[in-house]
């Protein structure tokens, strides 16, 4: 498989690496060994995982000790960590931090790892902790030659962005999700900006989190129901012409020659062997012309499409060549933009109340930039409360 360099790095990356949040929890370890294998072995040598993907990293560390460890590039994150004791879920302190990369690389078994990256930096309670500790202790660990090269990840691009600017350590990666996908190309406005700097771009989740696919997404998604019918009308169109919603959704995001490499989730290998399929086989012009239709016709079709995921209305002729953004998931004032999220790891409805007053309990604490405002923070309290209840995500419209 082709393989790209990775902004200023020395780092050569086939076209897609393989996501590992889709071998957590559920995922048979063999399954998963099945899949590794063969990405490597069809060319693939990008794997990317978290401590936040519950037990991915364990799975991985039974496999990659038996691969030579110069057949692949592995990726970890630091900053959110999964725990059933929820305020463990985030911690960007200098020591946690040290603390994370040293035990995912003797998890993994991988000796050191060629990125790390502050996890999901919007999470963290302000820009200082990750400024002054979090991104302190990776350029340690880098000096010590733990890591390779650090990197941020986000949904935010404008956040990930500030972080580079004001950063004293160098950012030599970003991790983008969701920003460059048949419905959302967010991410083609910060490229420029972001080869300037030489800083590597790494796309991710192609299929938009399980929108882009001819199944219904997975339960904890917070697209709007529209938007998921909006979704379920596209991949109906797709197989009207004979092809599929993944298909063109893939072939889109890995089209970009600006973007060396996306990450995609498979949970098998014959979901890999299809994904390796279309990748070789390319864009017809038939696809391009699906895809293209597509964006402008399906997407745009609706009242709510046409939106950014943070709500911002975008007019005919904007976000790139005609391509549409819709509003998926709403882009709360806190820094907790995807309160489902939360929710996936926890299940049985006598469980929900509970784990739901607890995260609003944490962003009680930790939302705002001086976590003891009781006053903002009490506010912030009842109306997070209130709209997980009701589940309805618009923070700022409540």
């Amino acid at each position: 498989m082709k393989k790209n360099k990775l902004g200023a790095t020395k780092l050569g990356l086939s076209q897609i690496g393989i996501g590992g949040a889709a071998f957590k929890d559920h995922t048979d370890p063999k399954d998963a060994k099945t899949v590794v294998e063969y990405a490597i072995k069809h060319g693939i040598n990008y794997i990317d995982t978290s401590p936040w993907y519950i037990n991915s990293e364990e799975i991985l560390g039974k496999i990659l000790p038996h691969i030579s460890r110069s057949k692949y590039i592995i990726s970890s994150k630091c900053g959110r960590n999964y725990s059933r004791d929820i305020l463990e879920w985030f911690d960007f302190s200098f020591d946690k931090i040290t603390e994370s990369i040293d035990n995912s690389i003797e998890v993994l078994g991988c000796k050191y790892l060629d990125i790390c990256f502050c996890h999901d930096i919007e999470f963290a309670p302000n820009l200082e902790v990750v400024l002054n500790e979090a991104l302190p202790a990776m350029k340690t660990a880098k000096d010590k030659r733990k890591i390779k090269y650090i990197g941020i990840s986000g949904y935010p691009l404008d956040k990930l962005k500030t972080i580079v600017e004001l950063s004293t350590v160098k950012i030599d990666v970003v991790l983008s999700y969701c920003k460059y996908t048949l419905n959302d190309t967010e991410l083609l406005e910060y490229l420029p900006w972001f080869e300037e700097q030489g800083v590597g771009v790494i796309n991710a989740s192609p299929f938009a989190m399980g929108l882009l696919t001819n199944s219904d997404p997975p339960k904890w998604h917070s697209a709007k129901s529209e938007t998921k019918e909006a979704a379920k009308a596209a991949a109906e169109f797709c197989r009207a012409e004979r092809t599929s919603i993944t298909k063109l959704a893939l072939q889109f995001s890995t089209s970009n020659p600006k973007i060396p490499v996306t990450l995609v989730g498979c949970e098998n290998v014959d979901q890999l062997k299809e994904n390796i399929s279309v990748i070789e086989q390319g864009a017809s012009q038939e696809d391009t012309i699906l895809i293209k239709h597509s964006q402008r016709k399906v997407f745009k079709g609706s009242q709510f499409l046409g939106r950014s995921w943070r709500g911002k209305v975008l007019e005919e002729g904007e976000g790139g060549d005609g391509e549409s953004n819709f509003n998926l998931l709403e882009d709360a004032e806190c820094n907790y933009w995807s309160l489902l999220d939360f929710q996936m790891f926890w299940t049985g409805p006598a469980q929900l109340d509970t784990h739901n007053l607890c995260f609003t309990v944490y962003c009680l604490l930790f939302s705002n930039k001086d976590k003891y405002d009781s006053k903002n923070n009490l506010i912030r309290c009842v109306i997070c409360l209130f709209c997980l209840k009701l589940q309805h995500f618009d923070y700022q419209s409540s």
